[in-house]
């Protein structure tokens, strides 16, 4: 989180990002987005941490409003699901289940997909074309090392002070309530899904060890016990837990730290919201299929 921190504002004070914006400047230009939220959003391809700190530095700076750098920031879920299903996911997921974890990588990058989508909808129809105007800093200036490394550290030591303020007393109390068992007792909740004992049996695995939840459903399939859409279900309803506890012990208290806790529960309620109610309705279609 620190090094984000830190190359989020190094980006930002050298421009290393600007020469890219005009590959989403069509996008951008229909959605009424600044060329900011569009150097946010690449950088999230390769460090979404760092592509949320841009956006709260660009929003504490001014640069842009809030209306943009919320929607911005929730758009930033489409390259951050982008990063995960291809560094964490994929290489663990699809060794061991093949083409079920093809196809649930294909539902993980769409869920981010639609909610970009939706943002970029949302933009178009909330910000103003004014809005989309890019105002150069000091255009052709030369760019002193010594001095923009200097506003690199200070703006980083700025978020760190609210970072240790208020998203580490927010982090402590999310594990607080993980060593108390919450999450151990959603699964008990889920009897009235249409899977064996055995599949349920996978979702609270899946919590806490992926490959061991990903090795156990394969197994269960090569044994007939369930079947493909079965098994697709059994990691959707994963996926929603490890997706509410990810929120809960991550983003609450990153989002809280870097935006302030105004702010953050807006970004959390809308982004949320939507990845969640997604997944929902995607393990709905799914028991309306078997």
């Amino acid at each position: 989180m620190v090094t984000g921190i830190l190359l989020a504002s190094i980006a930002v004070e050298f421009r290393i990002f600007d020469r890219l914006f005009p590959v989403l400047a069509p996008v951008l230009h229909h959605a009424h987005f600044t060329p900011h939220s569009g150097i946010a959003f690449i950088t999230a391809f390769g460090s979404p941490i760092t592509a949320v700190a841009m956006m709260a530095e660009f929003y504490n700076e001014k640069k842009i409003n809030q209306k943009e750098a919320l929607l911005a920031t929730v758009a930033i879920w489409f390259p951050q699901t982008i990063y995960e299903a291809l560094a964490y996911i994929a290489p663990t997921i699809i060794p061991v289940l093949g083409m079920l974890g093809i196809a649930y990588l294909a539902l993980f990058v769409l869920n981010g997909m639609v909610v970009a989508l939706l943002m970029f909808i949302a933009g178009r129809a909330l910000l103003t074309m004014k809005d989309c105007k890019f105002v150069a800093e000091s255009g052709g200036a030369k760019i002193v090392t010594r001095t923009a490394l200097k506003r690199s550290v200070n703006s980083s030591l700025a978020l760190l002070k609210r970072i240790v303020l208020i998203a580490l007393p927010v982090s402590i109390m999310a594990f607080v309530l993980i060593d108390l068992g919450v999450f151990n007792a959603l699964p008990g909740y889920l009897g009235w899904m249409p899977l064996p004992p055995e599949a349920l049996a996978v979702i609270p695995l899946e919590l806490a060890n992926p490959m061991a939840a990903y090795i156990t459903l394969a197994d269960l399939m090569d044994v007939g016990i369930i079947d493909f859409k079965l098994a697709l279900l059994t990691l959707l309803m994963g996926h929603l837990l490890v997706s509410l506890r990810y929120i809960i012990t991550h983003r609450l208290p990153y989002y809280s730290g870097i935006f302030g806790p105004v702010m953050s529960v807006k970004v959390i309620s809308v982004s949320a919201g939507l990845q969640l109610g997604l997944t929902v309705l995607m393990i709905l279609a799914l028991v309306l299929l078997l």
